[in-house]
């Protein structure tokens, strides 16, 4: 092609003709065989923690190997359950970083071909940084399924305060709508948090009492459930009914159900088919139980105050379906061993031998196998990890594989 009246030799490459290591055929050698002036990469890559750095090192290896410039123009956005951060790229023939684009933003960047002046790519502060893909994630996938306004069900408790500050960073406060829905089970620090949470987001807030609805679903049951003791039916009919609740609010008004479930919960199955799982899209399925309170805490700190209420950070997690019931796990032992069963593909003999207790480790990777018919009627969940629930992680419901390698 004629630029500026010189003969100029542009190779193109789409996307994945970069990532080539496990390739027989490499494009970029191709082009630099061919003697092009210099590498025009167009992208869709998908975002997960840490991919610009990836990417980032990856062109420049490239770049060192052929001594050709490399312009890498990465798309920005969503599509379903992918994020597409951004990060374009421009980087000389002598690997030097001349250029970027902003994340998780469309930008327009201008480079002096003939220039020498070098930039360092900017600190990413990780947890923010998930913040603005998950905030592109919900903003996308809400422009283009043509939803303006969300509604969650606000239980006073982190999972949902997360979701509930994201939706309002992505849409509005205006088109935000948090339910509170008490049960006879309900604390009352619970509606507080929520109220305050609410009232700190500047969201429209409502309370819907289901005790009555409870208690009527009892009734109705009595005689089927008869000479049984109470249990995880019982408690399970409440989450039921909020779900209920948010969808015919849903089916009402329009509003697109945002899911508060995390990527620990989902791997455990400690999650209500047709309850709380209900909804269009699970906008922190791919976040640890960890990565919960990390961005909670990311997000007050960013504004400077508690949007979040503290004491949402401070309690004890608890689904409130019973007396006094908390959380069955220990999240800070747990997370960390499902990111390495579901993320790393670590085997149970590998984490066995590495120090994890084994009956622990069994039991969880027996409820991860056992909970997968849960997770394929799961909502569409924006993916900021390697490996995900969902499209890109198929795995049989039947499977009965136990995860151990027998000597």
């Amino acid at each position: 092609m004629r630029i500026g009246g010189r003969d100029i030799r542009l190779g193109v490459e789409i996307c994945e003709d970069l990532w080539d290591d496990d390739y027989p055929i490499s494009v970029t050698a191709d082009l630099a065989r061919a003697e092009v002036d210099f590498i025009v990469n167009l992208s869709a890559s998908p975002y997960h923690e840490g991919r610009r750095d990836d990417r980032a090192a990856l062109i420049r290896r490239k770049v060192n190997e052929t001594s050709i410039p490399f312009y890498y123009c990465n798309l920005v956005g969503a599509q379903d359950e992918l994020i597409f951060d951004g990060n374009s790229l421009v980087v000389d023939a002598n690997g030097h970083i001349r250029a970027y684009g902003r994340a998780f933003e469309e930008d327009l960047v201008l480079v002096e071909t003939e220039g020498t002046d070098s930039v360092l790519l900017p600190e990413i502060d990780r947890d923010l940084d998930l913040v603005d893909a998950l905030v592109c994630g919900i903003r996308d996938y809400f422009r283009k399924t043509g939803h303006r306004e969300a509604v969650i069900g606000l239980s006073g408790g982190i999972d949902s305060s997360l979701v509930a500050a994201l939706a309002v960073r992505a849409l509005a406060p205006d088109q935000v709508h948090g339910v509170a829905m008490p049960s006879e089970y309900s604390s009352e620090h619970s509606l507080t948090d929520a109220r305050l949470l609410a009232e700190n987001l500047g969201i429209d807030y409502r309370e819907i009492p289901i005790a009555g609805l409870f208690r009527t679903y009892l009734d109705a049951l009595a005689d089927a459930f008869a000479g049984t003791r109470p249990g995880v039916a019982e408690e399970n009919i409440q989450a039921r009914i909020r779900g209920n609740v948010l969808m015919s609010l849903s089916n009402k008004f329009g509003w697109l159900v945002l899911t508060t479930g995390n990527k620990t919960e989902l791997a455990l199955g400690y999650c209500t088919l047709y309850g709380d799982m209900s909804g269009g899209l699970a906008v922190i399925s791919d976040l640890s139980k960890a990565d919960v309170y990390a961005l909670s805490r990311a997000i007050n700190r960013s504004a400077g105050r508690d949007l979040i209420p503290v004491s949402c950070l401070t309690k004890p997690p608890s689904a409130e379906l019973a007396p006094g019931q908390v959380d069955p796990f220990d999240y800070q032992i747990v997370s960390p061993l499902v990111d390495a069963i579901v993320e790393d593909h670590k085997s149970v003999t590998a984490l066995i031998r590495s120090g994890y207790d084994p009956a622990l480790v069994r039991d969880i990777y027996r409820r991860i196998r056992n909970n997968e018919y849960k997770r394929r009627q799961a909502a569409p969940g924006l993916r900021v990890s390697p490996k995900a629930f969902g499209l890109g992680r198929r795995v049989p419901i039947v499977n009965q594989f136990d995860g151990e390698y027998h000597e």
